[in-house]
């Protein structure tokens, strides 16, 4: 939490500072994915978006533009919290958006999910705030405070139809840190204790930085991955593709 404290505070330096005039445009939606090592999660919106234009600022790549006619920015961040944050407080500072959707892949933490099941995050963690013997997760206790999506966002996420037919997640929990778990016992033995859906690395700083703003924002994750029923990262079928179509029908119906 103070490391996210800290780069809120120096990002927010960097954004009023001698290297921006702040001047702010309003728009409807900003939505924040990944584009790093092959992790693609902003391509179709890009591809969606009408009239695009793209601006840097801070080092940020923002693409504005417009889907059914609302105004929106796709902003195309880095894999990691401390990433996420920054881009989340750069691209309010600039564009002050009236929601915020984080959206991208995940790994599932129980069996029962599958390849392009979606988690509506109503909970997210910061998995890796705890006090205890990560050992034994039983005696883990989160000292950060669970986040929650905005329940209007969440109303609308979960009329959606997911593209690809499969299950939707409507009161997911999410947890969120800068680690990949690939203990499969491990991975389990946190879902028994926290109870979470799936694993990683952007909400929790998205939400939070929101939260300091008063911005309503969801998570939205696409399982592209799942440990505990043996289903490996299979980029042939598109799973973060079609998580950006079901994110394009939500813009659609806000």
């Amino acid at each position: 939490m103070q490391k996210i404290k800290f780069f809120l505070l120096s990002t927010l330096f960097f954004s009023c500072g001698v290297f921006t005039s702040c001047n702010k445009t309003t728009t409807d939606v900003m939505i924040i994915g990944v584009n790093e090592d092959g992790w693609d999660e902003i391509a179709v919106l890009l591809d969606n978006l009408d009239n695009a234009h793209k601006q840097t600022i801070n080092s940020v790549n923002f693409y504005s533009g417009k889907i059914d006619e609302k105004n929106v920015v796709v902003a195309e961040a880095p894999i990691g919290s401390s990433e996420a944050a920054m881009v989340t407080t750069v691209g309010i500072e600039h564009f002050s958006p009236k929601y915020v959707i984080t959206e991208g892949t995940s790994g599932g933490h129980h069996e029962d999910l599958h390849y392009n099941d979606i988690i509506l995050g109503k909970d997210i963690l910061n998995i890796a705030s705890y006090k205890g013997d990560p050992s034994d997760p039983s005696s883990m206790e989160l000292q950060d405070p669970t986040l929650h999506s905005d329940q209007f966002l969440l109303d609308k996420a979960e009329e959606i139809k997911n593209p690809v037919g499969e299950s939707i997640v409507p009161n997911g929990v999410i947890s969120s840190s800068d680690c990949w778990n690939t203990n499969k016992e491990y991975v389990m033995e946190l879902h028994e204790q926290f109870k979470e859906d799936c694993e990683e690395m952007e909400s929790y700083a998205v939400l939070n930085v929101c939260d300091f703003y008063k911005t309503p924002a969801l998570a939205i994750r696409i399982i592209s991955n799942n440990i505990t029923n043996n289903e490996e990262y299979k980029p042939e079928l598109k799973v973060a593709e079609n998580g950006q179509k079901y994110t394009i029908d939500l813009i659609k119906a806000l």
